[in-house]
């Protein structure tokens, strides 16, 4: 009898545990289930601008899945409108998502756009504020270590940090050689009309290596964005 007793004292905690782990599972499969993509994006969200033939960023570099990356850019939401932080041409700046898209769109006019979510402990609030404190700095076309000019994915790497202040992407040595280790003649003509190394093995990052870190889950559906 009281055996039993204890048997059925035992229930209620044995319910709860098994609860718990049906919830857990639960937010497990939610997460794995969300939609990432160009119709439910956000803040935070990077978007990888995928190339339908190579060029000498994607000859160096691989992107996911060996998808053709050669630029990222963070989605950001106003109360007024939808922009890509990027850094592009002149400067990081704010690019309104329609005209971001519309320079994105392939041969069958829909964009390109392979969409990264964080998945890790990130401090999106302060990324975003870090990343955002950009805004006007030069463009680094030629790919320094250092921020007194930036590129596209080293706004990324630089922003994006944990609760700890910690950065959630590494820096990698920088790619310019194709597959056999030889560096791309494009780069090797680059960096010599400007009178410059090659930067080769310098401490940095690159669209593709983001797109492939194990931070983000990365969608590539390529569908025509949904109107807001």
């Amino acid at each position: 009898m009281k055996q039993t007793i204890m048997k059925l004292k035992r229930i209620p905690s044995n319910l709860l545990l098994l609860c718990l782990i049906f919830l857990v599972g639960c937010s497990t499969d939610s997460l794995q289930d969300e939609d990432i993509s160009l119709r439910n994006l956000h803040e935070g969200d990077l978007m990888f601008v995928v190339k339908e033939t190579s060029n000498p960023i994607t000859d160096a570099t691989q992107g996911i899945n060996g998808l053709k990356i050669d630029h990222v850019a963070i989605f950001h939401h106003t109360d007024s409108a939808d922009y890509a932080l990027e850094a592009y041409g002149k400067a990081v700046s704010l690019t309104p998502l329609t005209n971001f898209l519309n320079r994105s769109k392939g041969k069958e006019g829909k964009p390109l756009i392979a969409v990264g979510r964080v998945i890790v402990d990130c401090d999106m609030n302060t990324s975003m504020k870090r990343a955002l404190s950009y805004l006007g700095r030069p463009y680094d076309r030629f790919y320094m270590p250092d921020d007194k000019e930036i590129y596209c994915s080293e706004l990324i790497q630089k922003s994006f940090v944990d609760y700890h202040g910690l950065p959630i992407f590494s820096t990698i040595p920088m790619s310019f050689h194709d597959n056999n280790g030889k560096i791309l003649d494009a780069w090797t003509q680059f960096y010599a009309f400007y009178h410059r190394e090659v930067p080769e093995g310098e401490p940095g990052t690159n669209p593709g290596q983001l797109s492939r870190d194990k931070a983000i889950k990365v969608n590539y559906e390529f569908e025509t964005p949904s109107a807001k």
